[in-house]
Parts: C-alpha cells; structure tokens; sequence
C-alpha cells in the first residue's frame, strides 16, 4: 500500500480528498493528527511586528553588502580569464590558419590554370628549345606521305584531331594557317 505524500496530506487536513485512503490507513491518520497538531501552535504563535525603520533601511543593508560584495570597478569578468581566453585565441589562429591556407591554395590553382591556358601563347613566342631543334634535325624536312608511309601518322588522325576541336579552337587554327598560307605566298 502507497502512503499520502506531504502534499496530499496537505490536501486531507483541508478535506478536499484521500478521506477513503484515512479511513483505512493508520500511518497515514497519524502523520495528519500530527500535522494539525503543528499547524494549531503555529496559529497560536505571535509574531512580533518589526520595527517602524526596518523596511526603510533594509533596501540600504541589502545595496551595501551588494556593493561589498561587488568586484572592483574596472575589473574584467570572472569568464575573461587566461584559463580562458588562452584556449579560445588557441581555436581562433588555427581557423584563420586554415582559411588563409585555404584561400592561397584557391589562387594557386587559379593561376596555375591561368598559366596553363597561357602556355600555347607562351610557346609560341618563345624560341624552340634544344630537344627541338636536335629532333629536327633527325627528321629533317619528312612530308606527309613519308610520315605516313614509316607509321609516324595515321591516316584520318588529323582531320579526327581537327573535328574535337572546340569553335574558339578551330577559329585560331584557322588563324593560324591563313597566316602560314600568306607566309608561304611571300
């Protein structure tokens, strides 16, 4: 059997309910007798009334011991500490550390991809290095059909090459064979 909790005996010595649960539990009757019993010599207490000054100064006691109580003026907060901020400064160089990493790779590779869409350009302009002239060299002046014929090239290779081309890209090979055309003319 489940005794009354304190606040259901509050509730039985008002008579609001659990009279059924009295009625047959003496445990339960007992701590209510001794409940009434408590609350009758409350009621027969007197409580002297306190002084006419008590509220007055009670608002200056209370702001007194605050103020005593109070850190100093100018001081930092107690969540300020190095404890604190040492770790925190810690977390905030390593996430900038991060982020300016982050961010220099990002242009190295923008301009490493710049670079290399420049160096067709470059190469052109630039003077054949060695391996190129001795290559030259060895082949010597070998046309088409000589190419062809020693398996160098295969037939159909270049007009495959020509049709993958985007339309930038064929828009400068064609540049470029007009200007080698014209070269040739004169």
């Amino acid at each position: 059997m489940t005794h009354l909790t304190p606040d259901e005996l509050i509730d039985a010595l008002e008579g609001v309910r659990h009279q059924a649960h009295l009625a047959e539990c003496e445990r339960c009757r007992r701590e209510l007798d001794d409940l009434a019993a408590v609350l009758a010599d409350l009621q027969q207490a007197s409580v002297p009334e306190p002084s006419p000054l008590f509220w007055p100064h009670f608002s200056a006691r209370v702001r007194t011991a605050m103020d005593r109580d109070a850190p100093p003026a100018g001081t930092w907060p107690s969540w300020l500490r190095w404890q604190v901020l040492l770790p925190l400064g810690a977390a905030a160089m390593i996430i900038l550390g991060v982020m300016f990493s982050v961010a220099n790779q990002d242009r190295a590779e923008r301009e490493s991809a710049a670079a290399a869409l420049d160096a067709p350009a470059a190469l052109d302009a630039a003077a054949p290095s060695d391996s190129w002239v001795i290559l030259a060299d060895l082949v010597g002046e070998m046309d088409l059909d000589t190419a062809t014929a020693a398996g160098v090239v295969a037939p159909g290779v270049a007009e495959q090459a020509v049709l993958q081309l985007t339309a930038d890209e064929q828009q400068e090979l064609t540049r470029l064979l007009k200007a080698e055309l014209t070269r040739a003319k004169s």
